[in-house]
């Protein structure tokens, strides 16, 4: 029964992580696009979005590595 409850922390482990990264992908797309394309027509608000698509990708990154070493922690021991 352990192995059962182990393939499907992990399958659960790997939705959360799939939907996070399109969710993430779905911002970045919504704050980089504009940016790169110069659509608004100002630098500052560019940097802005620019500076906010870094900082939702690193905070992304940050969860996804304490998740995984938390939930592999708990399944290891």
């Amino acid at each position: 029964m352990s192995l059962l409850r182990n393939t499907l922390m992990v399958l659960i482990l790997l939705t959360i992580a799939w939907v996070g990264f399109i969710f993430i992908t779905f911002i970045l797309a919504y704050t980089l696009f504009p940016a790169l394309e110069y659509a608004d027509g100002s630098l500052t608000l560019g940097l802005m979005r620019v500076a906010v698509g870094i900082a939702v990708i690193m905070l992304w990154i940050y969860g996804w590595y304490m998740l995984t070493k938390t939930w592999l922690r708990k399944m290891l021991s």
